[in-house]
């Protein structure tokens, strides 16, 4: 049977310096090269962070993005799948965030290029880091209106604040139906991000999308977080880290080490045999 195998990044695969160790490093390469390992991962980062984050590991495939808003290939940064706003939920959208007086990252496709738009000199603290530390970013495109907007394929939008500033916007969000809204916590930070995004976006159905698309036979997946709740109910096999949360952990296949220590890397060579 072909086995495709999808980690989660962050608090699974990666390591709290944002990066892969060097043992699943070189793990997860020598079995891509000498097994053909099918290996890929899904993120709620875009291809340029989590690029950045994956350094010097073997992406031949493609990878699920946005919490499954993109699916793309990493080469050539063509787009799979892309699950957009229509103009009504647009129209919803930009009333809310003027009620609730909050400035999103606009994430958009314009003439086939990746943008990442925001509203210039209304940026969060949050906002400034997630600027800060992706300087260089050829998506980056801060704009002084709306009329810069006009155009584009929205298909994200992401507010960086502190809880009490996001509560509102989340719970109208979540109010209608065609829209899913992810609300969490930053990994390595106290702000929160709240994520919005069309109604049936999940890892689950990129992952899906992708198994389908490269005919695999089995799906076996890797996570820690409520974003990876849909792609463990639609796999074969999930596996949820040690420091992952505890209500995914309750509908996981099975519980393995902790992301700081190369858990998803070792779990797969110690079972390679198994999947192929």
């Amino acid at each position: 049977m072909k086995t495709l195998f999808i980690s989660d990044l962050d608090g699974t695969l990666l390591t709290a310096k944002e990066t892969i160790s060097a043992y699943s490093l070189g793990e997860l390469n020598r079995m891509i090269d000498e097994n053909g390992l099918q290996f890929t991962y899904a993120t709620a980062r875009s291809l340029n962070s989590a690029a950045k984050a994956c350094w010097g590991l073997r992406q031949n495939l493609p990878v699920v993005l946005y919490n499954g808003a993109l699916i793309m290939q990493p080469a050539t940064r063509e787009v799979l799948y892309n699950n957009h706003f229509s103009y009504e939920q647009l129209v919803f959208l930009k009333g809310e965030f003027e009620r609730f007086g909050l400035h999103p990252l606009i994430y958009s496709f314009s003439g086939g290029n990746e943008r990442v738009s925001w509203m210039q000199g209304k940026e969060t603290s949050g906002v400034l880091r997630y600027l800060d530390r992706r300087r260089g970013d050829v998506r980056f495109r801060p704009i002084q209106g709306e009329q810069d907007l006009f155009g584009d394929d929205f298909f994200y939008f992401t507010c960086i604040s502190a809880k009490e500033d996001l509560d509102g916007l989340y719970a109208s969000v979540c109010s209608r139906a065609d829209f899913k809204c992810i609300y969490e916590r930053e990994t390595y930070h106290t702000d929160y991000w709240c994520e919005i995004m069309p109604a049936g976006t999940s890892k689950g159905t990129a992952a899906v999308r992708l198994k389908e698309f490269l005919h695999a036979d089995r799906l076996v997946v890797f996570g820690d977080a409520p974003n990876d709740r849909e792609m463990f109910l639609c796999a074969d096999e999930s596996y949820a880290v040690k420091n992952a949360d505890e209500d995914l952990k309750a509908i996981a296949t099975g519980v393995i080490g902790y992301s700081e220590e190369d858990a998803v890397a070792k779990f797969i060579a110690a079972n390679l045999n198994k999947y192929i």
